[in-house]
């Protein structure tokens, strides 16, 4: 039978997958390794497709192991290839025991474990490990040499403190680990390790403090962890939608945080930390709406400054929210609630402009975001620049331009740096929708509809919950002990309870000491 070019072609790629199909098969179905180190080569250089970074050695064994050949496979990059040649190539050629006892005689490495199943050797292969396999002895020996390319610890970039520790998470879940176990040092924190995902097979960590954290607690991060069915994680993002209360509602009800002090705190109140292999953010649960207020500077500067940031940052709330919808409703429906001298300003800088306030407030919303997404794409050298003059000449040319009265611009220009007082990035954009609502209402139906939507905003944030606890305390449920560390921060003898949010095992932190 001819072929031409093109048929033989096609029949050529449609055997190679049907190869690469009955290869994964065989790899990922019960089946266990047979000590045939040819078939053993050709399965797994099958399987990751002649891969370029697929090393697999073979070793002559010496007579006194009773001779032989053994295979050395590992992933080039992803492992400590000093450790390969000293811990388990060196001891192999000078061995003088069999196969059967290589765990506990001739491997110098840390971690040794015995590998019988097909689908647990490419795992382990993926994650680092070192193969080691024999022509003599049907188990396979996979050794932990994992290295991971990783970047330097450095200052964390969306959660910068002035004073106290400067500490970010790294992005390999080991580091991130030995990170938390720097600053906790106590053997009662526990980390159970979870593989989420049928192709990444990457590492989820689950830590927490024994005789802290509640049982029920733990068990239920452990569950929503245990169902979540993806082929693999991205992020923590993507982790903490699939295992959040409300996956619908705009409000986070899982906190991420870079810093690792952050996340130690966390644990000592009780919490639950969950750290994702390759996404320096780590999440941490229950989180209610307090929690997205509260900075690292809080608890290293004098309570009295403390407090007085912490109503500076509910002002810039109020601020942030409220204040385009107000302007609006104020200048547009409710005309009447304005002092004249105050009614006349700003009808007399409204007049002759093209534009009624709701669509000059929607104009400037969507310049100040325009402008926020251009500094975050652009370099940081450059970026600060491009916001700076960016703002200065757009607000200047509108207003000369007549599309915008210059109190609009005091407006908007105030609602955009309220915004940034809220510590936590991925709160900001929730109150911005909000903002967008209250702006929306105020022009509709003027004051009554800023007091529905807050109605709305309230009864919403009651109803959430955060791995079962009440999103909106310690205001409801009313927790009194809970507000020494709301709205204000009292002084460290007054904090040595851990918060009734997470339901602690054990709710002392410390003893009160020191004056009265």
């Amino acid at each position: 039978m001819n072929l031409d070019r093109a048929a033989l072609d096609e029949l050529k790629q449609l055997t190679a997958e049907v190869i690469d199909d009955v290869t994964l098969w065989f790899l990922t179905a019960d089946r266990k390794y047979q000590p045939d180190l040819a078939l053993a080569r050709d399965l797994l250089t099958q399987a990751y497709g002649n891969a370029p970074d697929l090393v697999v050695r073979r070793i002559a064994l010496p007579e006194e192991a009773g001779g032989g050949a053994a295979l050395v496979v590992f992933l080039d990059g992803v492992v400590d290839k000093e450790i390969v040649d000293r811990d388990i190539v060196a001891p192999l050629l000078r061995t003088a025991w069999p196969p059967g006892r290589w765990g506990d005689r001739v491997f110098w490495a840390g971690a040794v474990q015995s590998r019988e199943q097909w689908r647990d050797l490419v795992v382990d292969l993926a994650n680092g490990a070192t193969l080691v396999m024999s022509d003599q002895d049907p188990r396979v020996w996979s050794l932990d040499t994992s290295k991971y390319p990783a970047r330097q610890v450095s200052q964390p970039q969306t959660e910068l403190s002035v004073r106290g520790a400067n500490e970010a998470f790294s992005e390999v879940g080991a580091t991130q680990l030995a990170q938390l176990r720097h600053r906790l040092r106590d053997p009662a924190l526990r980390v159970v390790s979870l593989k989420i995902g049928h192709r990444q097979h990457a590492p989820v960590l689950v830590a927490y403090l024994a005789g802290v954290a509640n049982s029920d607690l733990v068990q239920e991060v452990l569950r929503r962890l245990g169902a979540v069915d993806i082929d693999g994680q991205i992020s923590s993002a993507q982790i903490s939608g699939l295992i959040r209360d409300h996956p619908w509602s705009i409000f986070p009800t899982v906190r991420t945080t870079e810093r690792v002090d952050l996340a130690a705190d966390a644990l000592l109140k009780g919490k639950v930390a969950v750290l994702v292999d390759g996404d320096p953010f780590v999440l941490i649960v229950p989180a209610v709406l307090a929690d997205f207020y509260l900075t690292a500077m809080d608890y290293t500067a004098p309570w009295y400054d403390t407090s007085f940031v912490r109503l500076i940052r509910v002002v810039g709330w109020a601020i942030g929210v409220y204040l385009p919808g107000l302007y609006i409703a104020l200048t547009e429906v409710n005309v009447n609630l304005l002092p004249p001298p105050l009614l006349i300003l700003t009808a007399g800088n409204h007049a002759g402009l093209p534009f009624p306030p709701v669509v000059e407030a929607l104009l400037m919303v969507f310049v100040i975001e325009v402008l926020r997404e251009a500094a975050l794409r652009l370099p940081q050298m450059l970026s600060v620049t491009i916001g700076t003059v960016g703002a200065i000449v757009v607000g200047t040319a509108v207003v000369r331009a007549g599309l915008v009265s210059p109190q609009m611009i005091i407006v908007i220009t105030l609602t955009a740096l309220s915004f940034y007082s809220v510590p936590v990035y991925e709160l900001t954009g929730t109150w911005r929708l909000v903002n967008f609502l209250m702006l929306m209402a105020g022009a509709i139906v003027g004051v009554y509809g800023l007091v529905w939507i807050s109605l709305w905003l309230i009864a919403t944030l009651i109803g959430l919950t955060s791995f079962g606890v009440p999103y909106f305390t310690p205001m409801a449920p009313f927790q009194a002990r809970d507000w020494r560390d709301l709205f204000v921060r009292a002084a460290w003898p007054r904090l040595g309870q851990r918060p009734m949010s997470t339901r602690p095992q054990d709710r002392t932190r410390w003893a009160r000491s020191g004056g009265s």
